[in-house]
């Protein structure tokens, strides 16, 4: 298998040689992000820190997850317990999971019952960009977004139609086949993508995994000012869960657990431009999620279950969870002049949780402004906001935010800096969960502070320093002996994130980013998020061939022994992947091209485990063929 993997290797590399011209390596930056002010503005104008992964990066990393472009960015720690399809956190400047907002072309699809979101299922296809704000989002999003927002935005179709097929597998019986179209007829757009991913995974029993997952959207524009737009979103996992027995006392693979994920995302919108000046939407939203899990006795030919392990072998589970949530949008956008931009917004949310032990729902109304002003032809570029929600359970919370940032064109220096309040609501399982809840709950709160600045040479390399300060208080936390949650917690975040992107000429650019952060907190460690952590990228391009060389790099952490609970510290580790592509010089009628691309995660093999008790994936290569079809 190693001979072929280093065969793969020569030959994607040998075959750019043939002949092909050198084209530019500059990075492709989005024209607009939407995410840091709710409306459209240039990455120029950003006053916070906001990173965007287009969909040149994802075809460039042959990334499948989501998950595997979050590794990527700076502060942002991703933490899988074990192989494809196991529950993936993400941790943003040392932020809880529960504090990271998830959008999926602004649908919100936090659970409702642990607050956090599980990115094991997200997949790439139809994704034209992932924008990740870092720190907090209150003003704007409320509740959870104490750690920054995460969203994902699906292509608009435009343009010719263009149809896509690729097909591709690798060891473990990986295989991934994936269809879209794209394109649009007079005022209609249309973007609509089917994938299939299944594997058989790495362990002795029950590592297997299947994802079915579609995505579409269609805008369409009764007049010039107006636009109608829907979006559908609809994915069916299972996973074999071979480290669901890693907390026993003695623990042992388990052939047989099983965890099925059924979930929905759908939304309408309405945006009408009065005038040149004056825009609003209109907008509902639906995210409805069925998990089940279940766990049946497991057979013992070896004896494994007798002494300790024997009530949890013997144990039959069969848990559903039926997360669910509405929301209704209005907003409006006014622009006094080209210098000033006010927008207010209203939000209501109905969030429900069913689950074999309760059902219950929040509601909640929220309103929000925000003004940002441009000086100087948008060297200075002011924002502040203010936000109110209204919740039926904990009351009212104010979160008030306010940036800036200077540019010297003359120089290529931006200077940024951020005052940020925000807050967390308390989760259905904290209020309501029989015997582990408690109905008195309040909000967590917080407050942070960054400033940072960038620097241009000779547009070839940009680079960039950023300090952050966070304080979270009243944290809930489960305390013995009745093991009820109340608002004792507390924590304090100080961090540096530092970025350089390098053109090095003929084809390469290489980048690279490094976090430190330190921690002071009251509930003893803040797990599974390292000090040090760093990723260095090698991007080499021709006109027809493209490499990818990735390194993300963790350092020690704290972390809880799977078995005992006790504090221990995980060793630090260095994940290296490799991806690359290359177009092959032929053409026929209907085909406007065909590539060969290939992927190697975990090149060296390293042994290593994101989460104590859970050791990730070994090597797996993946190679394949794309189509795509269309008129030229």
């Amino acid at each position: 298998m190693y001979r072929f993997i280093l065969s793969l290797i020569g030959i994607l590399f040998v075959l750019p040689e043939l002949g092909l011209a050198q084209s530019s390596a500059e990075p492709t930056l989005p024209g607009v992000v939407v995410t840091a002010t709710r409306t459209e503005i240039s990455p120029e104008q950003l006053t916070t820190s906001l990173t965007v992964i287009t969909a040149e990066d994802i075809k460039n990393r042959q990334a499948e997850t989501v998950l595997e472009l979050l590794r990527e960015v700076p502060s942002v720690d991703v933490v899988q317990s074990g192989s494809r399809g196991n529950t993936t956190s993400v941790f943003i400047r040392g932020s809880e999971s529960d504090h990271v907002l998830v959008l999926i072309d602004g649908i919100e699809a936090n659970s409702t019952t642990t607050g956090a979101f599980n990115f094991a299922h997200l997949t790439t296809e139809n994704v034209e960009r992932i924008e990740i704000l870092r720190g907090s989002g209150g003003t704007l999003y409320g509740s959870q977004a104490i750690g920054g927002v995460i969203q994902i935005i699906t292509k608009a179709g435009k343009g010719k139609p263009e149809g896509t097929l690729s097909v591709e597998g690798g060891n473990g019986y990986t295989h991934r086949q994936v269809f879209s179209l794209n394109g649009g007829i007079e005022k209609l757009g249309y973007s609509f993508s089917l994938s299939r991913f299944e594997t058989d995974g790495f362990r002795s029993v029950n590592d297997d995994y299947r994802n079915l997952a579609t995505s579409s959207r269609l805008d369409f524009r009764p007049t010039d000012n107006t636009l109608l737009r829907g979006i559908f979103h609809f994915r069916k996992t299972e996973v074999g869960l071979f480290n669901s027995n890693n907390f026993f006392p003695v623990p042992v693979p388990d052939p047989n657990a099983r965890d099925n994920v059924t979930d929905y995302l759908a939304k309408l919108e309405w945006q009408q431009k009065l005038t040149q000046a004056w825009e609003y939407r209109l907008a509902g939203s639906l995210f409805k999620e069925h998990e089940k899990f279940s766990d049946d006795p497991d057979p013992d030919p070896s004896n494994l279950c007798a002494g300790p392990n024997l009530f949890f072998c013997d144990f039959r589970t069969r848990n559903r969870f039926r997360p669910k949530i509405w929301t209704g949008e209005f907003q409006t956008n006014y622009r006094w002049q080209e210098w000033s931009t006010t927008t207010f917004g209203l939000e209501y949310k109905t969030r429900q949780a069913r689950t074999d032990s309760f059902t219950k729902e929040q509601d909640s109304m929220a309103s929000y402004l925000q003004e940002q002003l441009r000086f100087f032809g948008d060297r200075l570029v002011l924002v502040g906001g203010v936000r109110l929600d209204d919740n039926k359970v904990f009351g009212t919370e104010w979160s008030p935010s306010a940036s800036g940032a200077y540019s010297i064109p003359e120089t290529g220096t931006k200077f940024k800096v951020s005052y940020a309040e925000g807050f967390r609501a308390p989760m259905l399982n904290e209020l309501f969960f029989p015997g582990f809840s408690n109905p008195n709950l309040g909000p967590e709160t917080s407050w942070e502070i960054n400033a940072g600045v960038e620097q241009k040479f000779m547009q070839r390399l940009l680079v960039g320093l950023t300090y952050f300060h966070r304080e979270v208080k009243d944290l809930i936390e489960f305390t013995p002996p009745t093991f009820q949650p109340i608002n004792i917690g507390k924590v304090i975040l100080d961090g540096i994130e530092v970025f350089g992107d390098l053109d090095l000429s003929r084809g390469f650019t290489l980048r690279a980013g490094y976090t430190f952060l330190e921690s002071e907190t009251s509930t003893g460690v803040l797990a599974r998020r390292p000090r040090h952590r760093g990723n260095v990228q090698l991007n080499y391009r021709q006109e027809a061939f493209h490499a990818n060389l990735n390194a993300n790099i963790v350092g020690r952490r704290d972390d809880f022994d799977v078995q005992t609970g006790a504090n221990i510290k995980d060793p630090a580790y260095v994940r290296v992947d490799l991806a690359s592509s290359y177009t092959l010089p032929w053409q026929t009628p209907g085909v406007k091209n065909v590539a060969l691309f290939g992927k190697i995660e975990n090149l060296f093999n390293k042994k290593y485990e994101e989460a104590d008790g859970f050791r990730a994936r070994p090597l797996n290569f993946l190679l394949g063929i794309r189509a795509t079809f269309g008129s030229k």
